[in-house]
């Protein structure tokens, strides 16, 4: 051993640190860790794999970890490109020695398979109990509820569309999750109130659907579209299915201004129930089309100062969700989306 401290501090140090990658190399460790697909944040998954297999002692090569990039370059993209409620999966195991096995899996949900899971794992009510405050208003502007049809487009547990039929208005439903559909057409068959319900996707076809409704609503049903052209196809059926001077309304999440999303927001918000749009965009899906926009609200200012005493938030992830907070950790009053109600008018 030598006489010189540093030099015998220096090599005390290496023993300790080949006695600790020992005791690392002598563990076994086993886990598993399901993320949401969003290809855009390949390097923060690269980043969490390389950070964790060192954790455990067995630090990855520079060689090693372009081979984790590679596979979880492929599974990410398999996963969001199936559907906007996905997974990947990884999975690790260690054992006794240098040697650390790992695997990437790709899990999805449809839309409808989602839905349908809340419905199996939630308690009711799933979205609130109340109607939307910006759609009870808008049709209650109408003296004799009878004479406004109204259309509800994703219409989920019904408590727009029952609502709006029990006031007297005449309602046709279009719902595409199973189970969401049957609770709604039992519940109007149940008081007598004579919902229409279809069950499909709406773009499919629209045969049966009438030219004459006052009012057409979607409800939390755009933050589930995956792009423009969905955002589009509902401008173009509106213009077809309202009347003279009736009105379409919808909640969308908008980019404030100033913020252009990138691929990895827009990604990580479709996993979220979160889909984002720029008001560029949402100008385009209406333009060449005999639809005016006549107002613009913040949903969390509207149904706030709105819903009924006691029904404010309508559930508890609500309120978080509408002002962008499922995508971004940030202070409300930074965040760079905000969920919005836009009306929309046929001329008379």
């Amino acid at each position: 051993m030598t006489s010189d401290p540093e030099v015998a501090a220096d090599q005390a140090q290496r023993v300790q640190a080949a006695l600790a990658r020992r005791l690392y190399l002598r563990s076994v460790a086993a886990g598993k860790i399901s993320l949401p697909a969003v290809p855009g944040l390949l390097d923060e998954y690269v980043a969490m794999c390389g950070k964790l297999f060192a954790a455990v002692g067995r630090e990855f090569s520079a060689e090693e970890m372009a081979q984790v990039r590679s596979v979880l370059a492929g599974q990410l993209a398999e996963a969001y490109a199936a559907s906007p409620r996905s997974n990947i999966v990884i999975s690790y195991e260690a054992p006794i020695g240098p040697v650390l096995n790992y695997h990437v899996n790709a899990e999805w949900f449809t839309v409808e398979g989602a839905y349908e899971n809340w419905i199996s794992t939630r308690k009711p009510p799933l979205f609130g109990s109340e109607p939307d405050a910006r759609v009870w208003a808008l049709a209650g502007e109408t003296p004799d509820p009878a004479t406004l049809r109204v259309l509800d487009i994703g219409a989920g547990t019904g408590r727009n569309a029952l609502a709006l039929a029990r006031r007297g208005h005449p309602v046709d439903v279009v719902e595409m999750t199973p189970q969401f559909a049957e609770q709604i057409r039992a519940e109007s068959e149940r008081d007598g109130l004579g919902v229409r319900v279809i069950q499909r996707d709406v773009f499919t076809a629209l045969a049966d659907l009438r030219t004459d409704y006052g009012l057409i609503l979607l409800s939390e049903v755009v933050s589930d579209f995956r792009d423009t052209r969905q955002l589009r196809g509902v401008f173009e059926l509106a213009t077809r299915c309202l009347e003279a001077g009736g009105r379409l309304v919808f909640n969308i999440f908008l980019a404030r201004d100033g913020y252009l999303p990138d691929d990895a927001a827009r990604e990580l918000g479709q996993q979220t129930y979160t889909s984002i749009f720029t008001r560029e965009e949402l100008g385009a899906a209406a333009s060449g089309l005999p639809l005016t926009l006549v107002s613009d609200d913040s949903v969390y200012a509207y149904e706030q100062a709105h819903l009924p005493a006691g029904a404010w938030p309508p559930t508890s992830w609500y309120a978080d969700w509408v002002r962008g907070l499922d995508v971004f950790t940030i202070e409300p009053e930074r965040c760079p989306i905000d969920m919005r109600w836009v009306v929309y008018q046929k001329p008379v």
